[in-house]
């Protein structure tokens, strides 16, 4: 059975850790991996974890509890809100 990640109350080493990694599969808050899985990368983590960070913080948060304006953090969890994610990943709806 899996287990979510222990919620942290301090800041990730880098903030783009709040995101899973579409590359390597790293949920969020924990550390991106080498190509085969058996390595922290310590440095930093993927150019697309990156994006999708640019991305995510990039959207207004539709949680109606914490509704954080772009390039703001969500409120009450180190991790942004599921439902951010989904709406960055949403495209507009242009008329």
């Amino acid at each position: 059975m899996t287990t979510p990640p222990p919620r942290r109350r301090r800041p990730y080493r880098f903030p783009s850790m709040a995101v899973q990694c579409t590359w390597c599969r790293a949920r969020p808050g924990e550390l991106c991996t080498n190509q085969r899985g058996t390595q922290d990368r310590r440095r930093d983590v993927h150019n697309t974890r990156q994006t999708d960070w640019i991305r995510v913080m990039s959207t207004r948060c539709p949680e109606r509890i914490c509704q954080a304006d772009p390039g703001q953090p969500c409120t009450i969890t180190p991790d942004v809100h599921h439902a951010r994610t989904l709406a960055a990943r949403t495209p507009p709806i242009t008329p």
